[in-house]
C-alpha cells in the first residue's frame, strides 16, 4: 500500500529497509517492523536471532491487525490491589491473576502459570466443552428423532390393532345377529308345528 502511495505520488518507490536496494516491497517483519523483500525476507528467517519472527505478506497487514485487535488484551490487566500494577500471573492456587507485587508478598509459595499460557489453556477448554456441548445436542437430537420414528410406528400400531378389534367386533356382531335370527326363526317353527298338533287333535277328538 506504502509503495504504490509512493509511486501515485511521484515519490521514489520504497526500497527494501534491510538490502535497501530492490524496490519489490512483499513482506513485514512484525518484530523489527520492516518493510522486506523476498530475498531479505529469506535471510531474515535463517538469522538465528530472528529467526522467530513473524513475517507476513504485506497483503495481509490489514487482516492481521484486525485478528489482533479481536484478541484481548491480557498484557495491560490492571492489579486489584496494587494501583499502578499491571497483572503478568495466574495463581492456580487461589485461581487469581496477580501482579508481581501480589507474588512477592501472599503468593510466592503458590503454583504459577504466565497469563498468555492459561488463556491459551482456558480458550483450549472452552472450544473443547464447545465441541462437546455440540456433539451432545446432536446425539440428542438423534435420540429425539428416534424417539418420534418409534412413536410414529407405535401410533400406527395402535391404529392398526385397534381398526382389527373393531372389525372383529362387527364380524361378531353380525354372526350373532344371524344365530339369534336363526334361534327364533326355529322357535317360531316349533310353535307353530304345536300349534297344528294340537289342531289335528281337537278335530280327531270330535270325530
Amino acid at each position: 500500500m506504502a509503495l504504490s502511495n509512493s509511486l501515485q505520488s511521484g515519490q521514489a518507490p520504497m526500497l527494501c529497509q534491510m538490502c535497501e536496494e530492490s524496490n519489490e516491497i512483499k513482506w513485514k517483519c512484525l518484530q523489527c517492523d520492516f518493510l522486506l523483500c523476498t530475498k531479505c525476507q529469506q535471510l531474515h528467517q535463517k538469522v538465528k536471532s530472528t529467526d522467530q519472527h513473524i513475517i507476513i505478506d504485506i497483503k495481509d497487514i490489514t487482516t492481521y491487525q484486525q485478528e489482533v485487535n479481536d484478541q484481548p488484551d491480557i498484557i495491560n490487566i490492571p492489579c486489584s490491589v496494587h494501583n499502578g500494577q499491571n497483572c503478568c500471573q495466574f495463581c492456580k492456587t487461589c485461581e487469581e491473576i496477580i501482579c508481581s507485587l501480589c507474588f512477592l508478598q501472599a503468593h510466592n509459595t503458590h503454583d504459577m502459570i504466565g497469563l498468555a499460557k492459561e488463556y491459551e489453556l482456558t480458550l483450549e477448554a472452552v472450544n473443547n466443552f464447545h465441541t462437546e456441548v455440540e456433539e451432545n445436542i446432536l446425539q440428542i437430537e438423534k435420540g429425539l428423532s428416534k424417539l418420534d420414528i418409534r412413536k410414529t410406528s407405535e401410533e400406527s400400531l395402535y391404529e392398526s390393532e385397534k381398526q382389527k378389534i373393531l372389525n372383529r367386533e362387527r364380524t361378531l356382531k353380525n354372526e350373532i345377529e344371524m344365530h339369534t335370527h336363526n334361534l327364533l326363526m326355529k322357535l317360531d317353527h316349533r310353535r307353530e308345528f304345536l300349534r297344528n298338533q294340537y289342531k289335528m287333535k281337537k278335530i280327531d277328538q270330535r270325530s
